[in-house]
């Protein structure tokens, strides 16, 4: 069983900057965008998947009795796209493959700020866990 937990905690996939070395809290966005990425902390309302995210278990790790989990920083824009991700935390590079396939296929509940969707950051942690 994949347990694909997407918990409120940045598609360029680059390993995420150390949180002080981030950029401002209010960041330019793609120019259909609107004006603004915004933080997590400074939502209403965190955007959150629409479905479960449940990226396939990568085989050859379930041969191996592998279990694991990945953290990424995703961009969801004001219409609930992914507009990108930062890689924060992989326990192996096939689960980070697993998980960028499955947030290309992904939609959003767009994050909300006084009442208004609006682009934002979201971290996921997506668990790896096989049945038991």
């Amino acid at each position: 069983m994949l347990a694909a937990l997407a918990v409120p905690i940045g598609c360029a996939w680059a390993k995420a900057p150390s949180r002080s070395d981030e950029a401002p809290l209010s960041r330019p966005a793609r120019e259909d965008a609107g004006p603004f990425i915004y933080q997590e902390h400074e939502v209403d309302v965190p955007a959150r998947p629409v479905d479960p995210l449940e990226p396939a278990y990568p085989p050859r790790l379930r041969a191996l009795g592998l279990e694991g989990e990945v953290e990424v920083r995703v961009i969801v824009l004001s219409d609930g796209s992914v507009d990108g991700a930062r890689l924060v935390e992989s326990t192996h590079d096939d689960f980070t493959v697993a998980v960028r396939e499955a947030l290309r296929e992904a939609r959003f509940h767009p994050a909300l700020r006084r009442g208004k969707p609006v682009s934002s950051w979201v971290t996921l942690r997506l668990r790896f866990r096989l049945e038991e």
